[in-house]
């Protein structure tokens, strides 16, 4: 029983020809979602100066108005808005000079994945597409997002995908996988993607092998649609 096991195996990763089947076939872009804030705040040195008293810690969540620190000009920074402090990269007394740093504020209230594109996926999408968003530490569940806008920045394509409702605990900074559903067809003809060599397939007839040129339509990860030639369901194509 052992010595058939190991035959059927060989044979199976040996396998050198395979037969065009019936299904569905769904066309998607992938892309690498990083999750931001719609409102974060660095409050910044405006001259020489330094902080006198800190009213704040890194990880306090603030109303808007709330206080946050007192600089040595007797100037009081009030949050903006309510969110949470992210970081505060100074020490009371420190030197601090114009644009420097002091704090940090994050809104995380109103959060959105911003997901870097391939050129040619972001060609294939458009603002009011479904995404849907998977994260690493739970991956039985599946989120849906929209694509609220497309836009290049710094020589990358982005697209902003908004959701109604957070999963507890994410943060700006944590990442998910994302995938937009582009176009999707039933009962097609369709191959592995594995068969189909510079846009051509070899197919096996009259126990001839012909290389014939194929026209594609919608293709995933592992399958293609099979536009032309017309292939019939017993036809055998030889895997390169």
């Amino acid at each position: 029983m052992f010595k058939f096991l190991i035959l059927l195996l060989f044979i199976s990763c040996n396998k050198t020809t395979v037969h065009p089947v019936k299904g569905e076939v769904i066309e998607a872009v992938y892309g690498l979602g990083i999750i931001k804030s719609e409102y974060t705040y660095d409050a910044k040195a405006a001259i020489l100066s330094s902080v006198k008293e800190f009213y704040v810690v890194e990880g306090q969540d603030v109303k808007k108005g709330q206080k946050l620190f007192l600089t040595d000009q007797g100037s009081v920074y009030g949050a903006p808005f309510s969110g949470k402090i992210t970081d505060i990269p100074v020490v009371i007394s420190e030197n601090l000079f114009p644009q420097t740093i002091i704090l940090s504020l994050v809104d995380l209230n109103h959060l959105y994945l911003e997901v870097s594109l391939e050129q040619q996926g972001a060609m294939k999408l458009s603002k009011g597409m479904k995404a849907e968003i998977s994260f690493e530490f739970f991956r039985n569940k599946k989120l849906i997002g929209t694509i609220s806008t497309i836009y290049p920045k710094n020589d990358q394509f982005i697209a902003k995908v908004l959701i109604e409702e957070w999963p507890k605990g994410v943060l700006p900074g944590m990442s998910a996988d994302v995938a937009f559903e582009v176009a999707r067809k039933k009962d097609v003809t369709l191959l592995p993607v594995k068969a189909i060599a510079n846009g051509h397939i070899v197919v096996v007839r009259n126990k001839k092998k012909e290389k014939v040129m194929v026209q594609l339509g919608l293709v995933d990860q592992e399958k293609a649609e099979i536009l032309s030639p017309a292939l019939s369901l017993e036809d055998e194509i030889v895997l390169p």
